[in-house]
């Protein structure tokens, strides 16, 4: 038995979700696909199933040339944001149940495996200390367990709270933990946030040592959030503009994903066709320090901008 699929796209709109993707079986043809909302279950039909797939064929030969389906799904409101499963009806009365539909959807995408292969840099360091930018548990996740176990951590934050051993601005790393401390660093979600990002570089060369590594994750495109600290959003070619020889780095991989669509609220001219462009919910890059740098920015941050970083406890905003 051999069962292949993939899920293209599996997005909350308007009330339910858009689910694209195709699916194979073989030696049995499937002639029927249901996804499965667990919890109170909930399974829906998807009708679509059986347009053409061209791309599919091409790779698994004609018995593939109709494996399909697109369509949006009425799904209850609590089923949203949750992981599901499809069920396969095959042509000899047998069914199929499926993995982990998120799982399969994130499978292939560069930015989620950024990190991992940011960790397996790090288990092949001989020994050293990871700091980590932003490391508050805000929603009660951290990263500390996740870092090889003989290397040490140390977490930080611009706001005390679980999770964190040193308060303090990414903006004055090394006035507040000395230079040449750390073997790597690296930020989940905060770089959006820096009034001063190219300052924050140069603070992250002046505390790590050469051959350091930094590991970075931010957004491409996202709603506006933890205003007003809401600053940057990159691309995968921004890396470079920050991380480069002159502040003494090298760039080994940036890359974008987590595929998004952008709608405007007004059909225009200017705006015609923008749901089918490019955009990514998030963007990563894991760069090495090379060299120390005698560039700097002395401009201090509440010149910059006014006011502190909002604790984020009570917003419904995404991060």
């Amino acid at each position: 038995m051999s069962l292949t699929w993939k899920i293209d796209e599996c997005a909350e709109y308007y009330g339910g979700i858009v689910l694209r993707g195709w699916c194979h079986h073989t030696p049995q043809r499937i002639v029927g696909v249901s996804a499965v909302f667990p919890g109170e279950p909930t399974v829906v039909a998807v009708g679509s199933f059986g347009r053409p797939s061209p791309d599919v064929a091409a790779v698994l030969g004609e018995p593939a040339a109709n494996c399909r389906f697109d369509e949006w799904l009425p799904v209850p409101a609590e089923a949203i944001g949750r992981d599901f499963y499809l069920r396969f009806f095959l042509d000899d009365q047998t069914t199929v149940l499926s993995g982990s539909a998120l799982v399969n959807a994130t499978n292939g995408d560069p930015y989620a495996f950024c990190w991992s292969r940011f960790l397996e840099h790090l288990k092949r360091l001989p020994a050293g200390t990871v700091l980590e930018i932003g490391s508050r548990a805000r929603s009660a996740i951290t990263r500390r367990e996740q870092i090889p176990p003989h290397l040490a951590y140390v977490g930080m934050d611009i706001l005390p709270g679980p999770n964190v051993d040193v308060v303090g601005d990414a903006h004055e790393l090394a006035s507040l933990l000395g230079r040449g401390r750390f073997s790597a660093a690296f930020s989940f979600s905060v770089f959006e946030h820096l009034a001063m990002p190219w300052k924050v570089a140069l603070e992250l060369n002046h505390v790590l040592a050469v051959g350091g590594l930094v590991y970075t994750s931010t957004h491409q495109t996202w709603p506006v959030h933890e205003e007003p600290w809401d600053f940057w959003r990159f691309s995968s070619t921004s890396w470079q503009t920050l991380f480069n020889a002159a502040t003494g780095f090298e760039v080994m991989e940036a890359v974008c994903g987590e595929p998004a669509r952008i709608h405007a609220y007004r059909a225009q001219a200017n705006t015609r066709g923008m749901h089918l462009c490019p955009a990514y919910l998030g963007c990563a890059a894991i760069v090495r320090k090379i060299s120390d740098t005698a560039l700097s920015w002395p401009v201090p941050r509440d010149v910059a901008t006014a006011g502190m970083y909002p604790s984020g406890e009570s917003s419904n905003a995404p991060r």
